[in-house]
């Protein structure tokens, strides 16, 4: 990935669970490959308590215990690499032990440079966000690259993408955020010759001190000027009064949406836990894929 904004998807790293008997991020790496020039990496980042000194087994036999545990890691990449070489894609792989797994994976991307992450991620307990403790909102947070979700819902042959945006800031979201989220839209649309909607969802606080009708105004005056410079037709532009993982979840549903595209903004822990992450929430309630975006790595014109 270069200093330059996404204009193409050259380099993709698939993070792999090799044990799962489903693959829906190599279904997914499939389905690019058909539509981009790609080249790919496969890594899987494991970690074993028994493996752990002290555990079972003396200081001395753990280098080798993991080499060789790694290795049966590799070998199952390798298998899974197989069918996407025989296809023509060139592929890579790399077993790599670390725990918590995210920091290897950022530390992948800093090295591999890829132009998109295809990660798996399931659905989560409220608990396990409200601690942080789960690598898949660490991952979401720290990763420099464009990160594609993959839930197990499969995309349709012309899927549908909503790119949610916020023209009027109120997430605290850079004001240059909502145009990469729908040039990456208006991309993957063009792609895989699919539909493509722009999303504003907005919550309005009872006691904010603004009347409903001009918080209506507003933001739709934000909305409509933002979709003018896509030109996406009205039929194309969905306003919602309503907090966004409702409005998105909802939506999902009367669309029967394949991916939603929206922002990722790394924030302290603090406000992770004070206040919670609009983006979490939406991975939660949704069943379908999101591709989220950081200000700095969205596709170019």
């Amino acid at each position: 990935m270069n200093s330059q904004l996404l204009s193409d998807i050259k380099k993709v790293l698939v993070v792999v669970e090799p044990g799962d008997e489903a693959q829906p991020a190599i279904d997914r790496l499939k389905s690019l490959a058909g539509c981009f020039d790609l080249e790919a990496k496969l890594v899987a980042c494991d970690y074993s308590q028994y493996l752990v000194e002290g555990y079972y087994f003396s200081e001395a036999e753990l280098p080798d215990l993991r080499k060789e545990y790694l290795q049966e890691r590799k070998e199952l990449l390798e298998g899974l690499a197989v069918p996407l070489r025989e296809a023509g894609l060139q592929v890579e792989t790399e077993a790599i032990w670390s725990h918590p797994s995210y920091k290897a994976i950022v530390d992948c991307v800093d090295q591999y440079q890829p132009d998109l992450v295809i990660h798996r991620v399931r659905r989560h307990a409220a608990l396990s966000r409200l601690l942080l403790s789960n690598d898949d909102w660490q991952l979401a947070r720290h990763c420099t690259a464009p990160i594609l979700m993959v839930k197990d819902k499969p995309w349709k042959a012309n899927p549908i993408i909503v790119s949610a945006v916020d023209p009027v800031h109120a997430r605290g979201k850079p004001s240059g955020l909502d145009h990469s989220i729908l040039r990456m839209g208006k991309l993957m649309a063009e792609k895989f010759t699919g539909e493509h909607y722009a999303a504003h969802a907005y919550g309005q606080f009872p006691l904010s001190g603004v009347y409903p009708a001009d918080a209506e105004a507003k933001h739709r005056a934000a909305f409509k000027e933002l979709a003018d410079e896509f030109d996406l037709a009205e039929t194309h532009t969905i306003l919602m009064e309503e907090s966004v993982e409702y409005a998105l979840k909802s939506l999902e549903e009367e669309l029967d949406v394949d991916l939603v595209i929206a922002g990722s903004i790394s924030r302290s822990i603090l406000s992770d836990v004070v206040i919670g992450s609009t983006t979490e929430k939406v991975l939660d309630f949704l069943d379908c894929d999101a591709l989220l975006i950081r200000p700095d790595n969205g596709p170019t014109e």
